[in-house]
């Protein structure tokens, strides 16, 4: 499978997470039809899908799936639209349909997990991390994923083991050190959490995120 390209989807709750994109999948093209062909719709798609078109991305990935309903791209990238619609049943539904398809996508697996992790299904979403760093351990993103999983579940010190591996894997990874600085908050260690965020807040170029990072910093400060 091509390497992912990496889709920064924050999803606010307590930590931000990750969404993974794929760059495109194998398998054989079918014959064109009347509609036009899997490449082109899939081609038109990720166009729109780009361009923040999200309803007409769903139409073009849809009428890739008329016409193969094998396309695990189409599938997965219909997958990943529905989540930014913000139609998580939606989304579940075909990442699931991809791991029917390639049961070996660390992308729909990993995506799945961010699914439930939406949804709340905190255990689920764990499951799915998990399954998906079996077959991609080196992933920071997906590292990164689970360490949030973990501290949703007050699970902290596998969230702290989590996010340092992220950072293990890519030094660069500025969320890494915001979910730290909230483990370590909820762990009552206020030095290592202003640490953690004031490092975040070296790296951050999200502004909304910097406007609730140096909330939380003032919050510890305070204290």
């Amino acid at each position: 499978m091509p390497k992912p390209l990496v889709q920064r989807i924050r999803l606010w709750g307590l930590i931000a997470i990750v969404l993974l994109s794929l760059t495109g999948c194998g398998g054989a093209k079918p014959e064109p039809t009347v509609e036009g062909t899997v490449e082109s719709h899939l081609s038109q798609g990720r166009e729109y899908a780009d361009q923040g078109k999200l309803s007409e991305a769903v139409a073009e990935f849809q009428a890739v799936i008329r016409i193969d309903p094998s396309s695990v791209e189409g599938h997965f990238r219909l997958g990943n639209t529905y989540f930014e619609l913000g139609q998580l049943e939606d989304a579940a539904s075909e990442f699931q349909k991809t791991l029917e398809l390639d049961a070996s996508s660390v992308d729909a697996s990993s995506n799945l997990g961010a699914v439930y992790y939406q949804q709340g299904a905190f255990d689920k979403a764990e499951t799915q991390f998990q399954a998906a760093l079996r077959l991609r351990p080196n992933d920071a993103d997906i590292h990164y994923n689970l360490g949030a999983t973990y501290v949703q579940q007050s699970k902290l010190d596998a969230g702290i083991a989590e996010f340092m591996e992220a950072l293990r894997l890519d030094p660069n990874l500025a969320r890494a050190h915001y979910g730290l600085g909230n483990a370590y908050k909820l762990q009552g260690k206020k030095a290592e959490a202003i640490a953690a965020l004031e490092k975040f807040l070296t790296m951050n170029d999200d502004e909304q995120l910097r406007q609730v990072t140096e909330s939380l910093l003032a919050e510890l400060k305070s204290q």
